[in-house]
């Protein structure tokens, strides 16, 4: 994983509260009934007035990077994926695809968000696997 630690602040803290609980929280107009990005403070109308509203989670990938490291100690080199996800409201969120197979990427591929803590990190982020989340 190559998420590093995360600091709270008071524009983050309603979403990371969120994500310790387990739910992907956005925002939602209640002007335009739109969804908008968790840092988002204005609608595209120009309204201030926003509620947060729990997400479902799931996306498709819009775009993607593979980055691969240096083997260290005679291990192989890691490989990290990072994903652009269209979520289901509409929004778009970056993250790292935990567990992927490279070969496997492709446009509009299936994510479902999990959470992990970054070492060294106090709070939970969100993070995708491929597929639908199994309920």
């Amino acid at each position: 994983m190559v998420l590093g630690p995360v600091a709270r602040d008071a524009a983050t803290a309603e979403f990371l509260d969120g994500t310790a609980a387990g739910e992907f929280r956005l925002r939602r107009s209640r002007t335009t009934g739109e969804f908008l990005a968790p840092l988002s403070e204005v609608d595209s109308a120009g309204s201030t007035d926003l509620e947060w509203t729990v997400a479902g989670g799931t996306g498709r990938v819009v775009s993607w990077a593979v980055s691969h490291g240096r083997p260290r100690d005679g291990a192989p080199a890691p490989v990290t994926v990072l994903v652009i996800v269209e979520l289901a409201e509409g929004p778009w969120w970056w993250g790292e695809l935990l567990d992927a197979d490279p070969a496997d990427l492709r446009l509009d591929l299936p994510v479902h968000v999990t959470y992990v803590r970054p070492e060294g990190s106090a709070e939970t982020v969100p993070a995708f696997r491929a597929g639908l989340p199994q309920r």
